[in-house]
Order: C-alpha cells, then sequence, then structure tokens
C-alpha cells in the first residue's frame, strides 16, 4: 500500500509542476496522460486485449510490414528469450499484431498485456513503452514505476519506433520483461538490440520496396557497410531522393538544416553529391 500511494504521490506531484529526478520523456507522458487524456493514477486498469475480429484487421493492415520484419524480429528474440524477454510488434494505433514469448507463461503474459492484439497506446494504457515511442518517435525504456498505471509497475519494457521508407511511423519493436530485477540502466544493452534490429528491418523494406534504383548506403564502420549499414536512401537515375530508412531521414535533414520529421522536404530532392554522415 505504501508503494502505491508513492507512486500515486509522485505522478500527482511531478504533473502538478514539482521536480522529478525522472527522465524527461516520462515525466512528459505522465502530464499527457493526465491533460490530455484525462486518465486518473489512482485507477489501475487491467491490460485491454482487442477482440478477435478488430485484431484480424489490424493484422491485415500490417501484413506486408509483419512478413518483411519477421526473420529480424525471430532473431532478437533468439538473442532475448534466455532472458525471459517478450517481443511485440506494434502498429501505428499502440496494438500488438505479432507476438513471441515463452508458452509456458501464457496465462501470465496475456494477464500483463505482453500478448497479441493488447492495445498500448498511452490514451489506453498510460506511460508504456509502445506507447511513448508512438507519441516521441523516439527509441526508449520504460523501467517498472515509471509506468503511469499501477498494473504496470512491475514490467520493464523497451521500444524502438519502425519508420517506412517515406519516413512516416509505421510500427513499434517492444521487448518486455514480467519483472525485472536490474534497475533501468540495466536495461541499455535491450535498447541498443532493439535499436539495431529494427535499423535492419527498415533496410530490409528499403530494398524490398527498390527495383531499378540506386541505394546509398553509409557506415561509421566500412566493414559493415555491405551486411549492416547505419542508414541507406534510394535515389533515381537523376539523384532524386525516392526512400530512405530513419537513419537515412537523419542524415538528409543534418544536411538540408530542417528537421527529419519534415520528410515532405527530404523526399524527392536531388544533390550533386551524397551528404557526409
Amino acid at each position: 500500500m505504501t508503494r502505491t500511494l508513492e507512486h500515486i504521490g509522485e505522478i500527482e506531484r511531478v504533473v502538478g509542476g514539482g521536480p522529478s529526478t525522472r527522465d524527461p520523456v516520462v515525466v512528459d507522458s505522465w502530464r499527457r496522460c493526465v491533460e490530455r487524456y484525462g486518465l486518473d493514477p489512482t485507477r489501475a486498469q487491467e491490460a485491454f486485449i482487442l477482440p478477435e475480429a478488430e485484431l484480424r484487421s489490424h493484422r491485415q493492415q500490417s501484413e506486408e510490414l509483419i512478413a518483411i520484419a519477421r526473420s529480424g524480429l525471430e532473431a532478437l528474440y533468439a538473442q532475448v528469450a534466455g532472458q525471459n524477454y517478450v517481443l511485440l510488434l506494434g502498429d501505428r494505433s499502440g496494438v500488438a499484431v505479432e507476438f513471441l514469448g515463452d508458452p509456458n507463461f501464457d496465462h501470465r503474459l496475456r494477464k500483463a498485456g505482453l500478448y497479441l492484439g493488447a492495445e498500448w497506446s498511452e490514451p489506453r494504457a498510460g506511460t508504456c513503452a509502445i506507447g511513448a515511442c508512438i507519441a516521441t518517435g523516439e527509441a526508449l525504456t520504460i523501467h517498472q514505476t515509471d509506468h503511469f498505471d499501477l498494473t504496470h509497475t512491475p514490467l520493464s519494457c523497451t521500444a524502438a519506433p519502425i519508420y517506412d521508407t517515406r519516413g512516416e511511423f509505421a510500427a513499434v519493436v517492444d521487448i518486455s520483461l514480467l519483472s525485472s530485477p536490474i534497475d533501468k540502466l540495466g536495461q541499455t544493452l535491450a535498447l541498443h538490440a532493439v535499436a539495431g534490429t529494427v535499423r535492419r528491418i527498415e533496410l530490409a523494406n528499403l530494398m524490398a520496396q527498390t527495383r531499378d534504383e540506386w541505394v546509398l548506403r553509409f557506415s561509421r564502420a566500412p566493414e559493415f557497410l555491405d551486411v549492416d549499414p547505419e542508414a541507406a536512401i534510394s535515389l533515381d537515375g537523376s539523384g532524386r531522393i525516392l526512400g530512405m530508412t530513419h537513419g537515412g531521414a537523419q542524415i538528409l535533414a543534418r544536411a538540408s538544416g530542417v528537421d527529419w520529421r519534415r520528410s515532405d522536404l527530404l523526399l524527392g530532392s536531388g544533390r550533386d553529391r551524397p551528404p557526409d554522415p
């Protein structure tokens, strides 16, 4: 009971303008939950699993991305399954359209929302990794009491966004633990693993949509340029930019002096030479 009251009190104090040692992304999310979505930290909500028909619709809309991402997701899960992580692929609205987890924990995972069809948008679940990732467009970790809803405070969740070739937010890869004996800093390796998987999925998606175009790859380490580049951009024969990974969008944005979120300013542009990474 004491921890419950402390958690509620901290959220109310921080949202009211009080100081906090939490990451800014957590504080901002708490404020959105209260001020934008009208959520109440005193009211714990069970995880929400979509009805089968609604889940089927979400999966159909994400079918192409799921197919492209599957090998990358399976490789990531193989890396982290031994540490009892669960892997979710969330769509644009925060619904888990793909799930990899230990069937021995099936009941516990479903109850916790770490399951196919769970909705992890901020308006539904409060502060959580998938929801905050959708809100910010950035990779992040939401660890235990970073979560807004008391129901989710045992969880430790790390997520990174997938962007399509036009720079639009497409999906979220998340790996989560039912409970974690280590502090938030201990999730740094998880964050790197998820970000690396997302980078490879974006490259696979770009290559799948590339036919006769040129593809420029960028890497700080030349030996990884062909196998695991940090960024890629596709161009037509005249040098016009047709598509990009998120890393490619960031390179173009820095070179152009614009916000990478303004993909409309990046696509279709041409250059005499590729920008320096």
